[in-house]
């Protein structure tokens, strides 16, 4: 029976509805439901009290210490339940859904005659990844040594640069490896303190981070940014080349990248492979 209530993140009319709406099949109804905190135990609820239905969740991937090759298709969710491991859905392979909507393929046929020339563009691309690279490596390593801490602290920082996404990212000098060390211990100390707990050596894990996100390392390579850096940082690393190409910022150029997945007349699930895999194993999902 295929899966016919699908739980994501996000809220109403927000990229990731607005894109899983376009590419799974008929009958599949997409429910965001903001914060992806409480999303494991909501699409639980959900089973118990919709026992006719066949509800999962699909959520954004986290920064994590896999640095394999991507393969194309969303990797299985699985959550412990009374010691019995159970598939409540899938999570994205690429960071957030903002890696998608930057791929040049996604960008090309979406865009169609407004999309910038593709050499510039991928150029462009590959520009904010070496700029964010010493960033990446410092957000994974944050995001390692924190993770399952009580309250732990931002794993970014920076100036908010659009007040409706309210979303820090830091100017380009702040970039700087130099930088980043600083403000990796920096957060790290600060939150040693207020815990009262023994500083975490996250630096040594930056070290070791920095040259897989830098170009030539396991997540840059063969553009494997646009499946390990967080999507929103690729975006806002573009904002300079996107205002010549034409796009007033990130958010604008983000919303006509939706606008041209959502107008097309095409079967947009088959522009990329994780897409058109997603769709299969919605439709063909065999319940447990």
């Amino acid at each position: 029976m295929p899966v016919n209530i699908l739980y994501c993140e996000g809220v109403s009319k927000s990229p990731d509805l607005r894109v899983l709406s376009v590419i799974l099949p008929p009958g599949c109804v997409v429910k965001p439901i903001g914060s992806k905190q409480g999303l494991s135990q909501r699409i639980l609820g959900a089973r118990d009290v919709r026992s006719g239905s066949i509800i999962k969740g699909l959520k954004d991937r986290d920064f994590d210490d896999d640095d394999s090759p991507p393969t194309g298709t969303s990797r299985i969710w699985y959550f412990t339940e009374n010691n019995t491991l159970i598939q409540i859905g899938w999570y994205w392979e690429r960071k957030e859904i903002e890696n998608y909507l930057l791929d040049p393929k996604v960008v090309n046929r979406s865009l169609v005659s407004l999309a910038p020339p593709l050499d510039k563009y991928r150029a462009a691309l590959q520009t904010s990844a070496e700029k964010i690279a010493a960033y990446t490596a410092a957000r994974i390593a944050l995001s390692l040594y924190l993770q399952n801490r009580p309250s732990p602290p931002n794993n970014f920082w920076g100036e908010e640069r659009d007040k409706k996404e309210a979303y820090r990212f830091p100017r380009d000098k702040a970039l700087a490896e130099g930088n980043c060390r600083s403000e990796v211990n920096n957060i790290v100390r600060q939150y040693s303190q207020r815990l009262s707990s023994p500083q975490i050596d996250v630096i040594s894990e930056f070290e070791r981070l920095l040259p897989t996100c830098c170009p030539g390392g396991s997540r840059f390579q063969n553009q494997n940014f646009l499946q390990r850096f967080a999507g929103k940082d690729l975006l806002y690393g573009m904002q300079d080349a996107l205002r010549r190409f034409g796009f007033e910022s990130p958010v604008l150029f983000r919303e006509r990248v939706l606008k041209g997945i959502e107008d097309s007349g095409e079967d947009v699930w088959t522009w990329l492979p994780e897409w058109q895999r997603l769709r299969e194993l919605i439709a063909e999902y065999v319940s447990e």
